[in-house]
């Protein structure tokens, strides 16, 4: 799946998922930190914290980062250009602001064809080109403890369906959040989300059946919702043209999960293939992923497989 359809997927489906998709706090997929340590819960403030994982603040950085800018933008980010901003005002400061979050997730997604060191390298040279040593050490500050959130363990246990779960883990997230970020950080990141996912739940208590989303993927949609209603929306809000591209991420996307859910199956079938030795199963899979993907989607999906 190109990264141009899963940024438009992530795009066009905040608006039903976000408050739902907050909660579960943006983990796609879910990483551990390098060498199995554990993130940590920063007390006081974050500006002291030490990194969950190895920093990459080499003399050789530039150089690395430019050979993961080459992979990358020569495969799944050929075409595109970062989304969100730098956070940086006219006063030459970093001021908090929510583009600089949408910058990193827009970095993030090369997970899978670059670890996240190589990442890290990459923003921390790019963030060097346009602002200068010491804005970008704070931007990887504040990158460090973004993706410390991204991996963080949380104890209350979460369910969609189960509703008493929702505002214990919101409470939660909010705590750490700020106790990680800083105030000023985590509300420019999360308030959006959080009162978004307040406004949810009053409205899911007062037994109204929620609105139809016309942005997001049809194949995502909640039980109930009917496609050719949200196509209609869709049309009258947006246009035919805009409907119409819609309508293919849905198809593009919808594609990907059966591919990729049939991949799966496959993974499983060839586990439990007690005939095949292990480098059997792996060449199996490896012809199977060649048949089924592209160059592209191919590092995504063992990526994913392999969780």
């Amino acid at each position: 799946m190109s990264l141009r359809l899963r940024w438009q997927h992530v795009v066009a489906g905040a608006v039903a998922t976000g408050a739902i998709a907050s909660l579960a706090v943006w983990v796609w997929p879910r990483q551990e930190a390098p060498g199995g340590s554990t993130p940590l819960h920063v007390h006081n403030s974050w500006w002291h914290a030490e990194p969950a994982y190895d920093r990459v603040d080499l003399p050789s950085a530039p150089a690395a980062a430019q050979q993961t800018r080459d992979r990358l933008y020569l495969g799944s980010f050929a075409g595109t250009v970062p989304a969100g901003e730098w956070c940086v005002g006219e006063d030459r400061r970093l001021n908090p602001c929510h583009g600089l979050r949408d910058r990193f997730e827009y970095y993030l997604l090369g997970i899978g064809e670059v670890t996240v060191d190589q990442l890290r390298a990459l923003v921390q040279d790019e963030a060097r080109q346009a602002n200068g040593d010491l804005i970008a050490s704070q931007i990887m500050r504040v990158w460090d403890g973004y993706w410390q959130l991204r991996t963080y363990h949380w104890r209350t246990q979460f369910s969609e369906h189960d509703r008493s779960t929702w505002m214990p883990l919101l409470a939660e997230q909010r705590l750490v959040r700020r106790d990680i970020l800083g105030p000023a950080w985590a509300e420019a990141f999360y308030a959006e989300e959080e009162s978004g996912f307040e406004a949810l739940q009053a409205h899911v208590e007062s037994g109204k059946p929620l609105p139809p989303d016309s942005g997001a993927p049809v194949p995502q949609m909640l039980p109930g919702v009917d496609a050719a209603q949200v196509t209609a929306e869709r049309v009258a809000r947006y246009g035919v043209a805009a409907a119409q591209r819609l309508a293919a991420v849905d198809s593009q996307w919808a594609d990907w999960q059966r591919r990729l859910d049939a991949a799966r199956q496959e993974s499983i079938r060839l586990r439990r293939a007690t005939n095949l030795s292990d480098v059997l199963r792996a060449q199996e899979l490896n012809r199977y992923i060649a048949a089924n993907f592209g160059p592209e989607e191919a590092i995504r999906v063992r990526a994913l497989l392999a969780d």
